[in-house]
């Protein structure tokens, strides 16, 4: 799934956010001018596990200022693909990060985060020589501080089905959900391989799990809506009162059962698709799994195969069901949403 926008609104200019981007693709600019020589500069300023393991274990023949790639390899990237995948994610959920946090401790949570990812990387393959680099660890902080922030915001994605991208609306829940599981259960895969290069899964974990915690203990900055708010109250010429409709709770209703459903058929395509019922300890979960989702999946069957390539099995009419479901709980509510338009509408005050 590819994020292309989201539905929380901001009330601050995202500026440390823009410059984070702007920086990176200056940088980024910079080792393209470099030619050949850029693997020097990625090898000078990118964390190489094994030195900052020694640096950390007190070894005095690597110095201490080995240290500061932690930081510096946050602004590197090894080709266009890395830099505009990540860059995508960060303007699409940084912006929303940076107007909680505010832009200061905003600057400190995505340093804090990317250099936490990076230690967690050195954590599971502390001999590895491979320069870590990117911004990917910072920004799976930033993923997980928005799921803590806004958990039920939804975010839109382009999802490839027969070679056409089509653009859904899922939870952030579910997109970030999916993204984690995702990058876990490829950390898992690859632990054998550690060392021999490749992407750093386990620096996305930890940075996903350092954004977490950070987001919890950073203090939250003054929301700027209190101050337009009591604006609007005082340049009301008439006094207003809000009245509720009933029908607002069946929105409510069908918007947590239309993600449950999404929930469960994501958790089933995940772990079909990585064998996780093949692990034992995991075996019985799968198979209730597949007991709850399978009356959801059986009308798709029929209409699209389930696709295996190597170890992997994807399941298209899973990847169906969930396009189905999520179509009709739109235009549900949809529909509720024309009925009962203005669920919260002013009525003039009387006596």
């Amino acid at each position: 799934m590819i994020p292309v926008g989201d539905s929380p609104a901001t009330f601050r200019t995202p500026i440390v956010n823009i410059l984070l981007i702007v920086t990176c693709i200056a940088v980024f600019l910079f080792e393209v001018s470099l030619g050949p020589s850029a693997e020097l500069l990625v090898r000078r300023f990118g964390v190489i596990p094994l030195w900052v393991a020694r640096a950390l274990a007190g070894d005095p023949r690597v110095p201490p200022v080995v240290l500061v790639t932690l930081v510096t390899s946050q602004f590197l990237h090894g080709g266009w693909l890395h830099l505009g995948g990540n860059m995508l994610f960060l303007w699409v959920f940084g912006d929303n990060v940076e107007d909680r946090l505010g832009h200061l401790r905003y600057l400190a949570f995505y340093l804090l985060a990317g250099t936490g990812a990076a230690l967690v990387q050195v954590a599971v393959d502390p001999a590895s020589r491979v320069p870590l680099i990117g911004a990917s660890g910072a920004i799976a902080g930033v993923l997980g501080a928005y799921l803590l922030f806004q958990p039920l915001a939804r975010i839109t994605v382009l999802v490839p089905i027969f070679l056409i991208l089509w653009p859904i609306r899922v939870p952030a829940v579910l997109m970030l959900g999916v993204w984690f599981l995702t990058q876990f259960g490829s950390g898992l895969a690859a632990i054998t391989e550690a060392g021999q290069g490749g992407i750093a899964w386990w620096a996305h974990v930890g940075g996903f799990l350092a954004g977490l915690t950070l987001a919890i203990l950073f203090p939250k900055a003054q929301p700027r809506t209190a101050r337009r708010s009591a604006l609007t109250m005082v340049e009301a010429p008439v006094p207003l009162r809000l009245r509720r409709q009933p029908p607002g709770c069946i929105l409510g209703t069908l918007s947590v059962a239309s993600d449950a459903v999404q929930l469960l058929l994501t958790f089933r395509l995940v772990a079909h698709l990585f064998g996780v019922g093949a692990i034992p300890l995991a075996a019985p979960a799968v198979l209730l799994l597949d007991l709850l989702s399978w009356p959801l999946v059986k009308p798709f069957v029929a209409l699209l195969p389930a696709l295996s390539i190597g170890f992997l099995t994807l399941e298209l009419y899973t990847i169906l069901a969930l396009i189905v479901y999520q179509v009709l709980a739109g235009l549900l509510i949809r529909l509720l949403t024309g009925f009962t338009s203005g669920g919260y509408r002013p009525v003039e005050r009387r006596g």
